[in-house]
């Protein structure tokens, strides 16, 4: 039996076509500045699509969705020899990932919860 679904999806470019725009730095952690800051704008979006999959759900006074509330804000970070922040290891890999409103108590941008 065939039923419909919805998929969510956004277009993330290739971040090394506009690193001055679209990239927090152009030293990556992991040597490759586009991948990295594609890793970031990936994050953002998922928590968007998930939070509000219509674009009609989740948004503030000003119209921003919650990962919009924290765009391009890291928190705390630390700094490899090469120059590059990252604020996340994932594996062996590190990342330079933006934060995420959470709503609870009060509400606050973070990378957790």
């Amino acid at each position: 039996m065939f039923s419909e679904a919805s998929i969510k999806y956004s277009f993330v470019g290739d971040a090394s076509r506009c690193l001055g725009d679209c990239a927090p730095q152009t030293t990556s952690p992991n040597k490759n500045a586009g991948a990295d800051a594609m890793a970031s704008v990936i994050a953002h979006e998922a928590t968007e699509a998930a939070t509000d999959p219509k674009g009609d759900a989740w948004y503030d006074a000003n119209g921003d969705e919650n990962a919009d509330k924290c765009a391009w804000t890291f928190g705390s970070s630390s700094t490899l020899a090469s120059g590059a922040k990252y604020n996340m290891t994932l594996g062996a890999r590190k990342f330079y990932i933006q934060r995420n409103w959470v709503n609870a108590s009060g509400g606050y941008c973070s990378k957790s919860y």
